[in-house]
């Protein structure tokens, strides 16, 4: 029997040309009733919404494919929701609820499940069935084509402007000069939603009032303040403890969950949350005892180690010796309370949200809507909205491009009868 030939995997130059071949290959209509600058994860849900209330949508996206980056959520897991949407995790909160409203879980959940995704929970984090973030970007990109939305990669979107009845987008290559690269042009539509972040340059265009954008949901870099830890001597061990942001003293946030250590500073999915709230000068104390009392504190040092309760790692950093329970016990007691202040953000190109975006006082929450361009709606990141670990920040995005894909066919549709 002959061998069998294992056939060779492309290159990525070979699979970067083969997107741009098929991104060039999609044809952009000259006109449409909703254009969506942003092919992720809101953009994707608005675009759906408008063409499934039977507006004619096109997504311009400048990404060599849409929805890529729903890839990378929740570590290629993609924890896409939260049994407990709670506003008061999100940035501008109030806003937030106005749009989302009181079945917001339930809109989402709904939305999936006519998509065709299966799902379970873990504490509360909702996740593909498959634990696969493909499984989320494909059945988007397959109901997405089902309602006839032309999707157009590889397109960066370099204006917006108003125009006789409605809208001008102009578009240029996201890749110019490379080979297989779609060309530049225009489209006209009765109605635009802006759902990409980095959306200030052409918020300035429009006059519209915008937040400066800045990573968020990453590690800090800080120093030790009342410890002795090392943090060198620690790097790369993981710990679960009571965390909490303190300013001049007064808690701001508290939370228990998982904190890396890192050479400069810490990281971990409760830093992510406080790095939406501190500030340098801040300080985090961490209990890595998740509160023991000082008599179940004695015992486990009465063995002489405290690697009982610690990583024995980070045990040794405090001062643990092997053997000697006055050491233990010290040890013990530090971690307790060890405190750090914060000095900066750290590893932001790695940060999982951006803050800012369009201020969200220019925006009606029921329609997504501009109050001073008609026409002109906004969701997702594009948005100043931001939130917790957790599954919140693609919550936002299906529940805002829902709303705004939706509200902007029904203007598209109403002008068309007229």
């Amino acid at each position: 029997m002959a061998a069998r030939t294992r056939a060779k995997k492309p290159s990525r130059a070979e699979l970067r040309e083969r997107a741009l071949a098929a991104a060039s290959a999609v044809g952009v209509p000259a006109a449409c009733d909703v254009v969506v600058a942003g092919g992720g994860a809101s953009g994707l849900v608005a675009a759906i919404a408008a063409a499934e209330a039977g507006a004619r949508t096109c997504v311009l996206e400048q990404d060599l494919e849409c929805g890529r980056k729903i890839l990378a959520t929740g570590n290629g897991r993609c924890n896409f929701a939260n049994e407990d949407l709670d506003p008061a995790r999100y940035r501008n909160g109030a806003f937030v609820a106005k749009v989302a409203g009181a079945r917001w879980l339930e809109e989402v959940l709904g939305f999936f499940a006519a998509s065709g995704l299966a799902w379970a929970s873990e504490e509360g984090r909702l996740y593909p069935l498959s634990r696969q973030a493909a499984s989320v970007r494909n059945v988007l990109l397959g109901r997405a084509r089902r309602a006839g939305v032309t999707l157009a990669p590889a397109r960066k979107v370099t204006s917006v402007a108003p125009a006789a009845g409605g809208w001008k987008v102009s578009f240029s290559p996201a890749a110019p000069g490379e080979k297989g690269a779609p060309q530049a042009g225009g489209i006209t539509a009765r109605a635009v939603v802006m759902a990409a972040g980095g959306g200030s340059e052409l918020a300035r265009g429009l006059g519209l009032p915008a937040v400066a954008e800045g990573p968020v949901l990453c590690a800090l870099a800080c120093e030790p303040e009342n410890n002795s830890l090392e943090l060198a001597l620690v790097d790369g061990r993981r710990a679960h403890a009571h965390v909490r942001l303190l300013r001049g003293g007064r808690k701001l946030w508290a939370e228990d969950g998982e904190v890396l250590f890192r050479p400069w500073g810490l990281s971990g999915i409760c830093v992510f949350d406080l790095s939406r709230r501190a500030e340098a000068g801040d300080a985090i104390s961490l209990d890595l005892t998740c509160g023991m009392a000082d008599a179940q504190l004695e015992a486990a040092a009465a063995t002489g180690t405290a690697d009982g309760v610690l990583d024995p790692q980070v045990a040794a950093a405090l001062g643990a010796a092997g053997g000697n329970p006055a050491s233990a016990f010290a040890a013990l007691r530090q971690a307790r309370s060890l405190r750090f202040l914060v000095t900066d953000r750290a590893e932001t190109e790695r940060a999982q949200v951006t803050r800012g975006g369009l201020d969200v006082t220019g925006f009606f929450p029921e329609t997504l809507e501009c109050a001073t361009l008609p026409g002109l709606f906004a969701c997702g990141e594009a948005l100043d909205v931001d939130a917790d670990c957790g599954g919140f920040n693609l919550a936002w995005a299906w529940r805002s491009g829902q709303v705004a894909g939706a509200s902007a066919a029904a203007l598209a549709l109403s002008q068309n009868r007229k």
